[in-house]
């Protein structure tokens, strides 16, 4: 069965950031997977582009991450939320063997109320995705 891992902005900002080969280490861990976006998570990342107030390497951060996705075959979803972070909890909710990317503890600890099968994926050691 081929796994579905939905990322959150900060997960990808931060593989980006940190020169992790993201896509290469979810093929390391679970050979064919489904990498799910929301569109809402694109909208963040094509806010944080243009955002003048932020430093240049975060705006370019935020570019390359779209970049990367646009590269590469993700399903984007349409999370029914305003926020992504809400729409994450809510897709996630409804998806038994669902495998979330994100940093965010208060997003893990909302979704594993939502769903107690939920699995996640974090950064470890500034260069590596590993299942927490």
């Amino acid at each position: 069965m081929v796994k579905q891992i939905i990322i959150d902005t900060n997960f990808i900002l931060i593989c980006v950031k940190q020169k992790i080969q993201m896509f290469e280490e979810l093929e390391e861990l679970f050979g064919i997977y489904e990498l799910v976006v929301g569109r809402q998570v694109l909208n963040e990342l094509n806010k944080l582009k243009t955002e003048k107030e932020l430093k240049i390497k975060e705006r370019e951060s935020a570019a390359v991450a779209l970049k990367l996705l646009k590269n590469k075959k993700i399903k984007i979803v349409e999370l029914n939320s305003p926020g992504a972070d809400t729409g994450i909890v809510f897709y996630a909710a409804k998806k038994q063997d669902i495998i979330v990317a994100t940093l965010d503890r208060e997003l893990k600890n909302r979704i594993v109320k939502e769903n107690k099968k939920a699995k996640f994926l974090t950064i470890r050691q500034k260069k590596r995705i590993v299942i927490a």
